[in-house]
């Protein structure tokens, strides 16, 4: 079985948030309205955590520099995971576009 289809997003909102360390938590809530985010890590990599648990080095969902796209928007935890180095994330939140709006046929 193959699924196909498209949503469109247009942008909410911008935020930022630099951790300086592992022991330096950054909790992000999303916008209201959001329904996705695309954001840019900067290096260092960061440890991420979306059930409210303490994120830490070796605990997280690793990412890496660069950017990321999550088809959600929910509050995250995430701390860098080098001592010393600060990582600075870079959210743009998302909303769905409502159907018939711009965009051509869905």
């Amino acid at each position: 079985m193959q699924i196909a289809g498209r949503v469109l997003l247009d942008p909410t909102s911008q935020t930022s948030a630099t951790s300086t360390g592992p022991t330096d938590i950054k909790t992000v809530t999303p916008p209201a309205g959001s329904d996705a985010c695309a954001f840019t890590v900067e290096s260092p990599p960061i440890r991420v955590t979306f059930d409210g648990k303490r994120p830490t080095p070796t605990h997280g969902l690793l990412l890496r520099s660069g950017d990321h796209f999550f088809p959600f928007a929910k509050r995250m935890k995430f701390v860098s995971v080098e001592q010393g180095r600060s990582s600075i994330v870079n959210f743009l939140w998302l909303r769905e576009r409502p159907h018939g709006h711009g965009g051509g046929k869905r």
